[in-house]
């Protein structure tokens, strides 16, 4: 099943793949602290870093 933008990545937060895509597409967000800065995806317990990780690679492809 393909990845969709409604997909919610950090549980935590309620942050959804499409919200984190924006982050680093139009705000310019190129790490997973940054994408925490701007949205406080993966700064609660954690466990969605890698994922926002694999994000990111595949977003600034």
């Amino acid at each position: 099943m393909p990845n969709s933008p409604d997909d919610i990545i950090c549980n935590c937060m309620q942050i959804s793949r499409g919200e984190i895509i924006e982050s680093i597409l139009k705000m310019g967000a190129t790490t997973v602290e940054q994408v925490g800065d701007l949205l406080e995806a993966g700064t609660v317990c954690g466990s969605c870093q890698d994922e926002i990780e694999e994000i990111i690679s595949e977003a600034v492809k």
